[in-house]
């Protein structure tokens, strides 16, 4: 299972996304190897196009696994932030909060976010960063 973070989905998601993220992510979503958070979610309802609606994207995302974030993990997420900062990386809360997920589910985050892979060093995250995609034409 791959939790699959927002850099990657609205390339899934856009008719204009980049063509080899989607076509590597596609047998994955085929498979049923990819699961989303509700942040996740959240970040890709606040992009939406005045012509698209939230129902059409969260029906869209219906068979997708959500992991949701458990209440026991504000501690481990604070923990982490400062670890982080301690340590000179400095994502935002919200990629603290799903490296935080993708740690405590032990499952792979795919990204397009140079953040996860900053963490690396420092957390026990588990990635597969797609970014070098963005570079092939």
């Amino acid at each position: 299972m791959y939790l699959v973070d927002t850099s990657v989905w609205i390339h899934a998601l856009r008719p204009t996304g980049h063509a080899e993220i989607r076509a590597r992510l596609k047998p994955l979503i085929v498979n049923a190897q990819t699961s989303v958070t509700e942040w996740i979610l959240l970040e890709l309802m606040t992009g939406l196009a005045k012509s698209e609606q939230p129902s059409s994207l969260l029906q869209w995302f219906t068979p997708v696994p959500r992991l949701p974030f458990q209440p026991q993990w504000w501690d481990t997420a604070w923990d982490f932030a400062g670890r982080l900062r301690k340590q000179g990386v400095s994502p935002s809360a919200a990629d603290c909060l799903i490296a935080t997920i993708a740690i405590e589910y032990h499952v792979t985050l795919i990204h397009c976010d140079a953040d996860f892979e900053s963490m690396k060093p420092i957390l026990p995250l588990q990635t597969l960063d797609w970014t070098k995609y963005l570079l092939m034409s």
